[in-house]
């Protein structure tokens, strides 16, 4: 939610599910505003050698999701402005809520579960966990709201990303 605090020095956060765009969109965005660019997931191959799928498979999905929040917890601290690609997870911590809102400016991505699910299957590297479009649809219905109430911003994902760029773009606050 969009406060006063939030302006230019602020981190952008991309927030969304598993294969909605979030990388694609970020790291334009760092690059129009020529900041560093961090992601969750190569975060968690950097910090960890090897990737979030496989430690969901080593040690469950809870561990995980408490790596992801770590990892954006991290980014967060951070005194220069980022932009940040963040697990969808993280919104299901009250910790991470309450640093989005006074830290982030964050954009919400979305699109319908079919079109994440065939964006998963055609994306050969095999970081995410597989998902069915049910159980996909269902992750994406419980952390709907939570979403909701943290965006800044929220873009329908199935945009070209030049387009999802400007709007992003546009809606920043003004210092």
């Amino acid at each position: 939610m969009l406060t006063a605090s939030k302006n230019l020095d602020s981190h952008l956060v991309i927030l969304g599910p598993m294969g909605v765009g979030k990388s694609t969109l970020g790291s334009a965005l760092a690059q129009r505003l020529q900041r560093r660019y961090r992601d969750s997931d190569s975060d968690i191959v950097r910090l960890y050698g090897t990737s979030g799928r496989e430690l969901a498979d080593l040690f469950g999905v809870a561990h995980l999701h408490e790596i992801e929040r770590a990892v954006l917890l991290g980014a967060l601290a951070d005194p220069e402005p980022l932009v940040v690609s963040a697990a969808a997870s993280v919104v299901e911590n009250a910790a991470v809520g309450t640093a989005l809102a006074a830290r982030a400016f964050v954009v919400v991505l979305d699109a319908p579960a079919d079109v994440i699910v065939a964006r998963q299957a055609a994306d050969e590297s095999k970081h995410r966990r597989a998902m069915s479009e049910g159980e996909l649809a269902a992750l994406v219905e419980r952390r709907a709201p939570m979403m909701a109430e943290l965006a800044d911003l929220t873009l329908d994902a199935q945009g070209e990303p030049s387009v999802l760029v400007d709007a992003v773009l546009s809606a920043l606050p003004v210092s």
